[in-house]
């Protein structure tokens, strides 16, 4: 795999290619961006990991009656779920910096346990201290400059006695595992994991969870799990093209690769999808569970 530098004077390896940063891990980091067609995406991501999100809940402690808050909640998949396990007796609140997710959230939620707010989790003070019985986040820590603040933040919110519960994935060379092997794989993982570094996040955060858990003091607990995606079976074998199409923005306008390449990653990755034979093992996640 090429990158092509933005003077189109030669190529380098994509790892070994710097790029100056964007963003500051704030509000420009997230590189999937927010459209309808990666809202779309993002709810078939959540219903693939659905299953390892209710276990941590539980293994956290969710019960009815719980006031929770969602972290970084995206369009709203995980906040309607804890609105379910916590019941008409419970609350949930779903954050998000991103106005566009928030707009979405208000318009699809239709539970009355639940609400939203837009903000930023590292400068917010909307929500007070010592609130919530259970403070989650999913997939927002690859996304930050600030982990360790962050973190800091959402063990503030959590009452004394409450739970912190933050999954994340880890983007390791290799841990996007095809089989049989396809070069499409590997190289949107390359182009993913330089996005993400240029706008000042760390796609290798899952592997970093447990040690800043123990930094806050927290009694910790961590799991490990690499999702496996059978291709030729809907919805989850769309994921890797259209996670290409999310970057695709992104790609073309600093010039990270040209049109063919594009192409060529993007129609290897949707014949893999329709491949019986075929799977592909996901970037490993990491679940840490800590106590205040």
């Amino acid at each position: 795999m090429t990158i092509i530098d933005n003077n189109h004077h030669g190529i380098a390896s994509m790892e070994d290619k710097g790029m100056q940063k964007m963003g500051s891990g704030s509000s420009n980091n997230y590189v999937l961006g927010n459209t309808s067609d990666e809202i779309e995406r993002l709810k078939i991501q959540s219903a693939l990991f659905e299953p390892l999100t209710r276990d941590a809940l539980l293994k956290g402690g969710v019960r009815r009656g719980m006031k929770c808050c969602d972290v970084g909640c995206g369009p709203g998949e995980v906040t309607k779920m804890m609105g379910d396990m916590v019941g008409k007796s419970g609350k949930v609140v779903g954050f998000d910096i991103n106005e566009n997710y928030i707009k979405y959230c208000k318009a699809s939620t239709k539970q009355k346990n639940i609400s939203y707010l837009c903000d930023n989790i590292i400068t917010s003070q909307t929500l007070p201290a010592e609130t919530f019985d259970i403070v989650y986040s999913r997939f927002m820590f690859v996304h930050l400059s600030d982990k360790a603040n962050a973190l800091k933040r959402m063990t503030r919110l959590a009452k004394k006695g409450g739970t912190i519960i933050v999954q994340e994935l880890d983007h390791a060379p290799d841990s996007w595992l095809s089989y049989p092997k396809r070069k499409g794989v590997n190289t949107l993982r390359k182009i993913y994991v330089k996005l993400v570094k240029n706008a000042g996040g760390d796609p290798y955060s899952g592997r970093k969870l447990y040690k800043m858990f123990v930094d806050q003091n927290l009694d910790s607990t961590i799991e490990s799990y690499s999702p496996c995606l059978v291709m030729g079976r809907e919805p989850f074998n769309s994921l890797g093209w259209k996670i290409a199409l999310s970057l695709k923005p992104q790609i073309f306008s600093l010039g990270l690769m040209s049109k063919k390449e594009f192409d060529d990653m993007l129609s290897d990755l949707k014949e893999m999808s329709q491949d019986p034979h075929s799977f592909v093992l996901y970037a490993r996640l990491f679940s840490v569970i800590g106590r205040k």
